[in-house]
């Protein structure tokens, strides 16, 4: 098989493990791999760099979204390669990519306790996608999930911090039963905004504890 991001010539490994434990394929390539700079400690929130909460974290905690987030975790850099993954799974609407962190996503939350709430998409951006790119990496993984949020057509994008910060009603619950536990995912962690205005709401209809998780930390 070739790679799927450099389209090299990748011979087939078959292993005892992978045959008998069901592992999942790796699609890309080694060189590709060591482009892909993983994130270790940090920021116990988003895992940016450095001792303690980083300073945009300690900004929302005193801010009207204090407390919606318990814990969370980045894995990845923004780092040039990812920055070219993610043009080409997100706007180039290449949706196999989602099988590049299939076997991470998989470890990651093999045994995970809490309910795993993907951040959804509103119906004119998933029209022009196709397809909704941060539950099609959890598809990809085997990892099953729950839609507890509805999001409506409010752009993000361009929007300083403050007004970020005071937007409202961006998410909104669907009506599915609450769970005690939830672990938001989503792809990309920029802000902080998305993570936070979907755990408020989520907070508000009853949840006890939120953790996130993103694919990715700007």
């Amino acid at each position: 098989m070739n790679c799927y991001l450099c389209d090299r010539d990748m011979p087939l490994q078959v292993s005892w493990r992978s045959i008998f434990f069901n592992e999942l394929e790796e699609v890309v390539c080694s060189r590709c791999q060591s482009g892909f700079e993983r994130m270790a400690g940090g920021c116990p929130i988003c895992s940016t760099p450095g001792e303690g909460k980083c300073h945009d974290c300690c900004n929302w905690e005193n801010a009207a979204y204090g407390g919606v987030i318990d814990s969370g975790k980045s894995l990845y850099r923004y780092n040039p390669t990812m920055k070219e993954f993610l043009h080409q799974y997100k706007f180039l609407k290449d949706a196999v990519l989602s099988e590049v962190f299939a076997t991470v996503l998989k470890e990651e939350l093999r045994s995970q306790k809490s309910v795993i709430v993907p951040i959804p998409m509103n119906e004119k951006k998933l029209k022009e996608r196709t397809f909704s790119q941060v539950d099609r990496l959890l598809d990809s993984a085997s990892v099953p999930y729950t839609h507890l949020l509805g999001k409506n057509e409010v752009g993000l994008g361009g929007k300083s911090k403050s007004e970020r910060m005071a937007l409202q009603d961006v998410f909104w619950w669907n009506g599915n039963p609450m769970p005690e536990k939830v672990l938001l995912f989503d792809d990309l962690y920029t802000t902080g905004s998305t993570m936070r205005m979907a755990a408020k709401v989520l907070k508000e209809k009853g949840v006890k504890e939120i953790k996130v998780l993103a694919l990715i930390r700007a």
